[in-house]
């Protein structure tokens, strides 16, 4: 297998023998340009200036990657795992939180990266990605980050824009945009609609999308902003293959993962009053979502899930930074009718679940600017997570508390370059289902919380033509909920998750940009990462499945994601992308059966903007038609998640 550098230097010489980003600056497809940053603040002070690990990605970039699949977008960051959460490959907590605006939009513990395509991608201004539990502006539960969608602002000129795109396996997509002035409320509005088969038989992810955002000036102080937005989703995404399925047949259906038929709705609102010297500001929001699922494991779930969420941010500017108070309440409630496995029509009986979630949370943050070089963060979060579910006419509570402090230092080095420390705490609280369940020995109503320890120090800025952002970190996270293995006294045996294990996420985290000449610059995103089981004994059922030592599955110790980016010349744009995984296992147990590696995926973007109203672009993704994308070994057998292999599609935008 030939080396990452060697890659590297591949993708080049291929960049430089292209032969053929609307955008005419370069500045706009990187993380790190100036351009990415622009009005991204975090409690009031602009991000790179903070002592967390933060990415922004811009809207030129996001037109232009025009991502359906969120990766296509987390690639390019440090961070990623195989599953839902940043940094922690654990697809089955919600260590991530995915916001809207600085608002949950679902659950805080039912978020995922994946949750990216539930928003209207048309509508997204920037995503900034904030790593760890870092900010006590953000929920305790984010051991592994938050990624913020923030939404277009609205405008102060009229803008219309038709655009149309279609390509291989079943691809279609088409949309239109609106934005001006109705006399003194500014609005944007956004409809489209995307259709894509997928390489795969019987597989579908058809979505209809529409979002708009209206704002209006009370006065020279106040002002309102309400937003809403509707989602109609309808996917069916197919199960893994094993290697020689897909040899056999690479397109054939195989199993059926999942298939879901979600409507979904929106509205928010954010009233800002601002005073001489502090903003304070009311948010609310309301999301209704309906869904129709069924999964390989399961029989279908009629599911009927409403969140209400409520935000109060005061920020006050001081002689020598500022500070932020502020409350937030999720509560959201989930009605589940629960169907026979082979009841696919659901006609039959069914039991009922009735679930309740609510987390209440008191925040408070302080920036101090102590001199021109150092600057101290300090914060902490309060969190309440309450719990209930009413099944059979039984009902069944429980609650849980926290108070998670947040500590950081940055010093300036010079004008260009900072380095920063920070140190914070986080929380997870149990699911009601692991703390009570129908079969008494599996309950365990002594589970405590998760605990995350987390330390990181980050270097950041730019020599010259090269710009680095570069952080190291270690995650301690104690009372680890594990699902264990018991033996009764009459031989069976049964699960019961426990507080039985500690694990460690350590990393090195970087982004290195160099500008060669002004119409060419290489880009890398590197991570590292050293995940490992600190204790765990998976089986108390007779064998003694010790998994201490082990590194969590899923976990490749590097993943690199190269780019060179050329302007030949003005409103022509080429990138040429690489994606690289190292070796993993893909049980807990590190079977060396178990070990996987990825094939390299390249893809090449060309964006052509012929005039002020015309744009043009023709995208190859994974043209190296790396199929085998991610692996699970169990029983002795490897299958593999499969994707679309390569794909090559075509659009244009007309704005008027």
């Amino acid at each position: 297998m030939k080396s990452p550098c060697f890659k590297l230097l591949v993708i080049s010489a291929l960049s430089f023998s292209s032969l053929s980003s609307f955008a005419n600056d370069i500045e706009s497809i990187t993380i790190l340009g100036k351009s990415a940053v622009v009005n991204a603040t975090h409690g009031g002070v602009d991000v790179k200036l903070l002592p967390i690990n933060v990415h922004v990605v811009n809207r030129e970039e996001i037109e232009r990657l025009r991502f359906v699949d969120p990766n296509e977008l987390l690639d390019r960051i440090p961070g990623e795992t195989q599953v839902r959460n940043l940094r922690i490959p654990n697809g089955s907590k919600g260590y991530t939180i995915v916001l809207v605006d600085g608002m949950p939009i679902e659950n805080p513990y039912g978020g995922a990266t994946s949750r990216l395509t539930r928003l209207n991608t048309a509508d997204i201004e920037r995503v900034e990605i904030y790593k760890g539990p870092s900010s006590a502006l953000f929920g305790n539960n984010a051991f592994g980050g938050v990624v913020n969608l923030i939404t277009r602002g609205t405008p102060t000129e009229y803008r219309h824009k038709v655009h149309v795109e279609s390509g291989e396996h079943g691809r279609v997509r088409y949309g239109v945009d609106s934005e001006g002035l109705l006399g003194d409320v500014g609005y944007v509005f956004n409809a489209n609609s995307r259709k894509i088969d997928g390489l795969r038989e019987e597989g579908k992810d058809d979505k209809d999308q529409l979002s708009s955002k209206f704002s209006y000036d009370f006065n020279d102080t106040t002002s309102l902003i309400a937003r809403v937005e509707y989602l109609d989703e309808d996917t069916v995404t197919r199960g893994d293959l094993t290697a020689e399925q897909i040899s056999d047949d690479k397109a054939q259906a195989g199993a059926l993962s999942s298939s879901e038929q979600v409507k979904q709705s929106l509205a928010a609102f954010k009233i800002t009053h601002e005073f001489d010297d502090a903003t304070l500001e009311v948010s609310l929001a309301n999301r209704l979502h309906k869904a129709i699922g069924v999964s390989r494991y399961r029989g279908p779930k009629d599911t009927r899930d409403r969140g209400i969420m409520a935000k109060v941010n005061y920020l006050q500017q001081l002689d020598s930074g500022n500070f932020v108070i502020g409350s937030e309440h999720y509560n959201g409630n989930e009605d589940v009718k629960a169907f026979g496995r082979k009841d696919l029509a659901m006609t039959g009986s069914y039991t009922s679940q009735f679930n309740e979630f609510e987390d209440l949370a008191l925040f408070y943050q302080q920036h101090w600017q102590i001199d021109n070089q150092w600057s101290v963060d300090v914060g902490a979060r309060y969190e309440r997570i309450s719990l209930a579910a009413t099944q059979s006419a039984e009902r069944q509570r429980i609650e849980f508390d926290d108070l998670s402090p947040k500590l950081g230092v940055s010093y300036q080095l010079n004008s260009d370059n900072r380095v920063w420390l920070g140190l914070s705490q986080g929380f997870y609280a149990p699911h009601l289902d692991d703390v009570y369940s129908t079969d008494a020995d599996s309950s365990n109503p002594n589970l405590s919380p998760e605990k995350s320890n987390n330390i990181e120090l980050g270097l950041r800025g730019h020599i010259g033509s090269f710009s680095y952002d570069s952080s190291l970190y270690v995650n301690r996270i104690s009372d680890y909920l594990v699902e264990q293995e018991f033996v009764r006294g009459d031989g069976s045996e049964y699960q019961r998750v426990t507080n039985a294990g500690q694990v460690s996420i350590r990393g090195l985290e970087t982004v290195l940009e160099y500008r060669l000449h002004q119409d060419w610059r290489v880009s890398l995103t590197h991570t590292y990462t050293d995940n490992t089981y600190d204790k765990f004994v998976q089986s108390i059922a007779g064998a003694n499945d010790d998994l201490s030592g082990k590194v969590i599955r899923r976990s490749p110790a590097h993943h690199y994601n190269a780019r060179v980016a050329w302007n030949p010349l003005e409103g022509l744009n080429i990138e040429l992308e690489g994606d690289f995984y190292s070796s993993y296992f893909a049980d807990h147990q590190n079977s060396p059966e178990s070990k996987f590696k990825r094939d390299e995926r390249i893809n090449l973007r060309v964006n052509y903007q012929y005039d002020e109203h015309w744009k043009f672009w023709i995208n190859g993704l994974n043209l190296t038609d790396t199929l085998e994308d991610r692996a699970t070994y169990s029983r002795g057998k490897m299958k593999f998640r499969t994707i679309d292999g390569r794909t090559l599609y075509a659009g244009l935008s007309y704005e008027f």
